[in-house]
């Protein structure tokens, strides 16, 4: 870990602990707090390119599914996320008039999410509310692709802890409108929605990657040596690379208390690994229900 890295982590460890200290000075004021069942369903398009099994960039749709559960109030947040991705992807390769090369690859990939923000109040107002905190993900990839042969089955895992920023923007109609349209004249009643934007910015990022190539086979030394431990004899855990994550999403709160949104995911990560480097980038249209459950 270089001084640059440490200054970042310190910086961060201090403004969140001067939040907690705040939010425990004005623990005599009573903010409402609102939980929510999160169900999400997301179409994604991918890329990556893993230079231990191959130059080539690979890139394609898939499905996206999540459920969280989150914690809100005017002065903190938080929320935990479980989510799971698959796509098929296929490979960038220079067009040939003889033989066109193809193929085809599999990419699953399983993440967990938990992040705590607490209100800036010097950057929010009556209608703009500014939190900052940080996250911890982790997520892990299972790749397959047959035309690779040895390399088919790739695998890493990526652990960041992020420093997070969120910014609200309260866009509700509270006034009943009515729209002119020359036949008819709709009148859309008064609702409460909100405009979100959140970035997260990998401040320690590690990733659990192999050697120069995924083919390797280790010593097998009787019985001391099991299966898992020789597959993965030749991952090594390192700290370097980065990642990014931003979301933008719109939010419609309905008269029961539930709320709906749709909202826009982008994601890029690099992690060079001791060797060899592992790239991706992804956009999400995803559509989520709020469902408003009791305190637990």
């Amino acid at each position: 870990m270089n001084k640059y890295s440490i200054s970042i982590l310190l910086l961060f460890l201090l403004t969140v602990s001067e939040k907690v200290i705040s939010q425990k000075r004005d623990s005599s004021i009573h903010y409402p707090t609102n939980h929510y069942t999160l169900l999400s369903v997301g179409l994604t398009h991918s890329t990556y390119r893993d230079f231990a099994t191959s130059p080539l960039f690979y890139s394609g749709l898939g499905l996206d599914l999540n459920a969280a559960w989150l914690k809100r109030a005017d002065k903190k947040e938080g929320i935990f996320e479980i989510g799971l991705g698959i796509s098929a992807h296929s490979p960038r390769v220079p067009q040939s008039s003889y033989i066109q090369p193809g193929g085809l690859s599999g990419f699953a990939h399983l993440r967990l999410f938990y992040q705590r923000l607490w209100k800036i109040d010097a950057l929010s107002n009556a209608k703009n509310n500014t939190k900052i905190g940080g996250a911890i993900i982790i997520t892990q990839n299972v790749r397959g692709n047959p035309a690779l042969q040895n390399n088919a089955m790739g695998l890493e895992n990526f652990t960041n802890l992020m420093a997070s920023a969120q910014w609200t923007r309260d866009i509700s109609r509270t006034e009943e409108k009515q729209v002119n349209l020359w036949l008819f004249k709709p009148t859309f009643k008064p609702v409460k929605r909100d405009l979100r934007f959140l970035m997260n910015v990998g401040v320690l990022n590690f990733n659990y990657r192999p050697g120069y190539a995924y083919t390797y086979d280790s010593e097998i030394n009787g019985t001391e040596t099991g299966p898992v431990a020789w597959a993965f004899s030749n991952y090594k855990w390192s700290l370097n690379g980065f990642r990014l994550k931003t979301q933008l999403e719109y939010i419609k709160y309905l008269p029961n208390g539930n709320a709906r949104s749709l909202s826009y995911v982008w994601e890029a990560a690099h992690a060079p690994g001791k060797h060899e480097a592992f790239q991706m980038a992804s956009h999400r249209i995803q559509y989520t229900i709020h469902f408003h459950t009791k305190q637990r």
